[in-house]
């Protein structure tokens, strides 16, 4: 499903107008409509507040009211600024709803406008919309405030009034909403980190919007909806799935192959060998007894000497996926190891941990890779990876890679521009040996899946949903608990897939 930036919706909703021939005026007669129809279905008996601004985000909060009115609904329309600001279709829908008795209030006194939050109502927040491209200023930062303190459920219109609507950034502040209903289609700031907070629900409406103005539109915005999991091969035996090699651990970091084998194991690979310091092989069976291992030679630090190069180009080329750097620390030797290996390797690799910190400022090292990179950084390796480059330059095109910017609602970006925001996963993400855990997932299921890039968004898809999935409560959740919810979250995706695709994962309601 795409999902627009500001501009991007305004140049189609220009474009839906202009080729289509549907008047803006329709659209915002839709939009309401569609607004109109959610708040009967959800909130039928309350009285309702409309705070309107001087966009089309206030114009479409005015013909609501005008609907609401004609169906009797106890309804009051504030309006935040100079109506001669209105568009024309707004402003024809002021002049029509001054015709009837909906109370109107233009900049109220201090007593009215605080009794008008103090009652027992839906808030319709039509204030801002997604136009917004500065910091809020005092006026408007003062009505979010009163909504947001007053207690009463909100219905924000498109997006929550105060977040940006490319980055999902709150300008100052911003309106949280018990809903929101995207209008044409949904935004980024609507679902990117950390806008998707702002809104308990998300709904969309397509406004009537022609199915293939949307189908054909250019977007490199996309929510994660992969394909369907590929099905095994029923006369499969352990060569016939994903052969994965992991290089990894260190001097006091011995458990992060370990989570990254077992997961990799968990996501459908039928061979995995673990390359790790000699000093560590005789216990790594009880963490991971399945995995093959390979003991290599030490530094004077119990990490992975640059000595072992041969040895691991050699072992690369018998396996179908390679994941670099869990555990590895950031001994010199083992860096230079790693940046050695990185160039020289020729089936997939994924480089995590302490092969990021290794790679960061070296662009060359990836740039000519043919087979795919894919690079894991959370935000403090983001910050490394980043260091030298242009301010314009993604860390994807610097390393022509596929990135994950692992976090609250994770991107997963390629060097060609296009973004999936995935929307699975929660807090319970935040402790220590997650990232090991989808290193490993990614390792298996993008030498698994129909392509290498849809295992790539299955993974990080499947990651999230173990931590939503986890019947315990978030704080208590551990990387290992990923592991063994694995089972589960394929076997709930083979079985929602369709639903799951339509309603997002049962993060956003598509209206009829």
């Amino acid at each position: 499903m795409k999902v627009l930036s500001p501009d991007e919706m305004r140049r189609m909703d220009e474009t839906c107008i202009r080729q289509y021939k549907i008047p803006a005026l329709i659209l915002m007669e839709n939009a309401a409509s569609s607004a109109r129809a959610l708040i009967q279905r959800e909130y039928p008996d309350l009285s309702i507040l409309i705070v309107c601004g001087t966009g089309n985000n206030g114009g479409d909060g005015l013909a609501l009211a005008r609907q609401l009115h004609s169906l009797e609904r106890n309804t009051k329309v504030l309006i935040c600024g100079n109506p001669e600001k209105y568009s024309a279709e707004a402003s024809q829908n002021l002049k029509a709803l001054r015709k009837t008795d909906t109370p109107l209030f233009l900049n109220p006194s201090e007593k009215t406008l605080t009794q008008m939050f103090h009652e027992r109502q839906l808030i319709v927040d039509a204030l801002l919309g997604i136009g917004l491209n500065r910091d809020v200023d005092d006026e408007r930062r003062r009505l979010i405030k009163l909504m947001n303190s007053s207690g009463a459920p909100i219905l924000s219109l498109d997006i929550p009034s105060g977040l940006d609507g490319e980055t999902g950034l709150p300008r100052g502040a911003a309106i949280q909403a018990d809903m929101t209903i995207c209008f044409g289609a949904p935004k980024r700031g609507n679902f990117l980190s950390p806008g998707f907070l702002y809104s308990k629900r998300i709904f969309l409406s397509r406004i009537s919007f022609p199915p293939e103005l949307y189908r054909d539109w250019p977007c490199n915005s996309k929510l994660n909806l992969p394909s369907p999991l590929k099905e095994r091969d029923p006369l499969g035996y352990k060569n016939s799935f994903a052969r994965v090699l992991i290089i990894g651990g260190g001097k006091n970091y011995q458990g992060a192959p370990a989570l990254s084998a077992r997961a990799a194991y968990r996501s459908g690979a039928g061979f995995v060998t673990v390359a790790i310091p000699q000093s560590q092989v005789s216990g790594f069976s009880a963490q991971c007894p399945e995995a093959v291992i390979q003991g290599l030679l030490e530094t004077g630090e119990k990490t992975i000497s640059e000595e072992n190069e041969d040895l691991l180009l050699s072992l690369a080329t018998k396996h179908d996926a390679v994941l670099i750097g869990p555990g590895m620390t950031r001994h010199e030797s083992t860096a230079s190891l790693i940046r050695k290996l990185i160039p020289a390797i020729r089936v997939p690799l994924v480089v995590d941990a302490d092969g990021l910190n290794a790679l960061a400022g070296f662009c060359d090292l990836t740039i000519k890779r043919s087979p795919l990179t894919v690079l894991t950084p959370h935000i403090g390796e983001q910050k490394r990876l980043r260091s030298g480059l242009a301010p314009e330059q993604t860390i994807e095109e610097a390393y022509n890679a596929l990135c994950i910017y692992k976090g609250p609602h994770s991107r997963i970006c390629l060097p060609g521009g296009e973004e999936f925001i995935n929307l699975t996963g929660n807090d319970a993400l935040g402790t220590a040996g997650t990232g090991d855990v989808l290193a490993g997932m990614i390792s298996a299921l993008m030498a698994s899946e129909e392509s290498e890039i849809q295992g790539v968004r299955k993974a990080v898809l499947l990651h999230g949903l173990a931590a939503e999935l986890f019947p315990g409560a978030r704080e208590s959740f551990t990387a290992s608990d990923i592991i063994e919810a694995l089972p589960r979250c394929f076997q709930e995706y083979r079985n929602n897939y369709m639903q799951w695709n339509v309603d997002c994962y049962g993060k956003m309601e598509t209206l009829p």
